[in-house]
């Protein structure tokens, strides 16, 4: 065990570790309790297909990998055995809903492809487009690489064009896989490895441009057209050059297949987006005490907007939205200025009802998608300018969250505004007496690396933190009942803690949040929460 390095937690920034919040207790002046949570929770698992993978299989059907001779089949493959290595790779993978693959035939030219409802080639989940190509599989005239390697990069840009939600190209891998059994030949001989090289670069280098998280061409080399001879051997040393260099130049792996019955994909081609997840952040919040200026108050609606407040105002206090018009009490005092008054006690909003009466909150951040529409923030992104703070705690606390908090600090008191929403203080306040009174504390060991099984031969591992967070406020919130349905008791105060994640290999991808619900109540004085891995639940 060793403890965490600062800089991991939120590069370029640092983490708060047991400091910054230890200072001679000051007399206590209102109701209230404290609460830690302890426990630990695991990195994401880079097995667990959470984005968009697509699959492109290009594979050779060039007439040396079968044909008919003096009545007996011959070839590298002439019983498609690679056709059906494909179809098992597919039926592995098609069952997640992430997942699509676009089937490539090709010999002298590509001659069968997977299509789209548009008639495109593309990528597709639908199993009657994915046989149809398989079934239709035939070996035909000679073995145009750079012809392959042009469709190829024809499709995915096409795919990445059509890409309906720009936000999850960075969290969309494409994967190549290109099979041959030889040297390219087409009309004039051999095609330049060069040539050839660099339309495997134009690829990777295309897809980088637009954004996308992740891309890997892999290729593989069926042997079997290689007899033992001084000509044979040099033949299968320059098909291994061009192949090794197409992987080289797309991040990807280069494999031999000493026979077609050895064709295997499954456990060989890499799903995962990234081989580990670092935390960027983390963070606990009681909606239920709003750091003031001097105290603490009690918010039992947990809106943002103070009891003492509404009840001057004449909202309701256990009632995040008083006049239901899907836009929250405190939304709607903060969100007005000179000219375009909100109402938090008339219906006044632009969104329309949805038809069980509710507003969704689609991120499941804090802020339903009518105040999302409003504030301008994306309501299918939980951190929506991906600096590791959910929109709807940035809302509450008062920084922007449509600008990242790396460098900001409001009240100019030397703690950044970041630190101070992870401390649950007040960013408005400059004095350092208050921040020492009711500031969270956070100890965070880093215990490391943990294998996990996965079922292939490509280790995989998560990240093992555990934790511990001190001088949590709770207060003695109003109870709520409306009609049979109690929808809080008196005292009970509503905790969340939030993990934000992002790969390695891409620290600018949106974070991945987990989260895990924390009920307590007033009464618990003292009381420490135990949290394991399971209860951390991934957010949309």
């Amino acid at each position: 065990m060793r403890p965490i390095k600062l800089w991991r937690l939120f590069a370029p920034l640092l983490l708060l570790i047991s400091f910054g919040c230890d200072g001679p207790p000051l007399e206590r002046t209102q109701a209230r309790s404290k609460l830690s949570l302890q426990g630990s929770f695991l990195t994401e698992s880079p097995d667990e297909i959470q984005f968009p993978v697509k699959v492109l299989f290009a594979i050779d059907c060039s007439l040396s990998m079968g044909d008919e001779i003096n009545g007996q089949l011959a070839g590298s493959d002439p019983y498609f055995l690679r056709i059906e290595a494909v179809r098992d790779f597919i039926n592995e993978y098609n069952s997640n809903e992430n997942t699509s693959f676009e089937i490539m035939l090709w010999n002298n030219d590509v001659f069968s492809r997977t299509r789209t409802a548009d008639g495109q080639g593309g990528f597709t989940k639908d199993p009657a487009e994915i046989n149809r190509v398989l079934d239709g599989a035939y070996n035909d005239t000679l073995t145009d690489y750079l012809g392959t390697l042009d469709t190829v990069y024809a499709d995915i840009e096409r795919d990445i064009r059509n890409t309906a939600d720009e936000e999850n190209l960075v969290r969309t891998k494409y994967v190549v896989v290109f099979l041959s059994d030889g040297m390219s030949n087409v009309q004039g001989g051999r095609q330049d490895d060069r040539d050839i090289w660099n339309g495997v670069s134009d690829i990777a280098a295309m897809v980088e441009d637009k954004g996308v998280g992740g891309f890997n061409f892999h290729s593989f080399l069926l042997l079997g057209m290689f007899p033992p001879t001084d000509q044979g051997q040099q033949a299968l040393g320059l098909a291994e050059a061009t192949l090794e260099g197409m992987a080289e130049r797309g991040n990807g792996q280069y494999r031999r297949f000493e026979n077609a019955e050895s064709i295997d994909f499954i456990n060989i081609v890499d799903m995962r987006l990234a081989v580990e997840y670092k935390v960027k952040y983390l963070l606990a919040y009681n909606y239920n005490v709003r750091p003031g200026v001097e105290l603490v108050y009690l918010d039992s609606d947990g809106d943002g907007l103070p009891d003492e407040e509404e009840w001057a105002r004449g909202t309701d206090p256990d009632v995040a939205d008083s006049d239901a018009d899907g836009l929250g009490d405190f939304f709607e005092i903060k969100m007005s200025s000179p000219g375009h008054e909100l109402d938090p006690l008339a219906p006044d909003s632009p969104c329309d009802l949805m038809p069980d009466g509710n507003y969704p909150d689609t991120d499941d951040d804090g802020l339903n998608d009518c105040e999302e529409y409003v504030k301008g923030t994306n309501r299918r992104i939980v951190d929506t300018d991906r600096d590791g703070i959910p929109d709807g705690i940035e809302f509450l606390v008062g920084t922007n969250p449509l600008e990242v908090q790396y460098t900001t600090d409001a009240d100019f008191d030397g703690a950044q505004d970041w630190l101070e929403v992870q401390q649950h203080t007040n960013v408005t306040s400059n004095d350092p007496k208050i921040r020492e009174r009711y500031c969270y504390r956070y100890d965070i060991l880093d215990q490391g690396l943990v294998p996990i099984e996965q079922g292939s031969s490509m280790p995989s591992y998560v990240r093992q933190y555990d934790f511990t967070i001190s001088n949590i406020d709770i207060m003695d919130t109003e109870g709520y009942v409306a009609g049979d349905v109690t929808y809080r008791n008196p005292g009970d105060n509503h905790i969340r803690f939030f993990i934000a994640q992002v790969p390695e290999d891409n620290p600018e991808a949106p974070p991945i949040f987990r989260m895990a619900d924390i009920l307590v109540n007033m009464d618990d004085e003292g009381r420490t929460v135990v949290l394991t891995p399971n209860e951390f639940e991934l957010m949309p």
